[in-house]
């Protein structure tokens, strides 16, 4: 077997990656944050999000110690979809009384099982306003955790928007967000 030199416009490509923040960095204490987040996740409101007419996305937020910290798109039998694919978890809606009931009831019987089958990504990546850590579901990425500089949890707050904007949301209630 025969070895070959990397070339110079990969090499240089590599290194640019690491110099934007994109490689992994050394840091054991932003995993073990990101880790301890994780342990703590559990769902705390979903909603159907409008991608077209008759067409929405299932989207499930999880939260850390009613803190909300990641945002995944799921199927409707709900196991999450990798990012980048959520056009492929597209909920038909033919009869939008009927299915939006049909979409509830599903989702209170299986909303505590959505993170069973998560995992931590044991990489993550720096930028400049943090640390983005992965969640998985059978080696694709399906969620992001995102840190501050501080290591606190960042919020999105426009999935409590989308949310209240939804026509189908679980809890029908709105949550209490610290």
């Amino acid at each position: 077997m025969w070895r070959r030199a990397i070339p110079p416009t990969i090499a240089l490509w590599v290194w640019s990656l690491g110099a934007l923040g994109w490689a992994q960095p050394s840091d054991p204490l932003v995993m073990e944050r990101c880790m301890t987040l994780f342990q703590n996740l559990r769902p705390q409101f979903a909603y159907a999000e409008r991608a077209a007419p008759q067409r929405f996305l299932l989207r499930v937020v999880l939260a850390a110690d009613g803190v909300p910290v990641s945002r995944l798109t799921v199927n409707i039998d709900l196991t999450p979809v990798p990012l980048g694919l959520e056009d492929i978890a597209v909920v038909v809606v033919d009869r939008p009384v009927q299915d939006a009931l049909r979409l509830r009831n599903q989702l209170a019987r299986r909303f505590e099982g959505v993170t069973q089958t998560l995992n931590l990504g044991n990489w993550y990546v720096s930028e400049p306003r943090g640390y983005r850590c992965f969640l998985t579901h059978q080696g694709r990425v399906v969620g992001v955790l995102v840190l501050g500089r501080n290591l606190e949890p960042l919020s999105d707050p426009r999935w409590l928007a989308a949310y209240q904007r939804s026509p189908v949301r679980f809890p029908v209630l709105e949550p209490a967000i610290r």
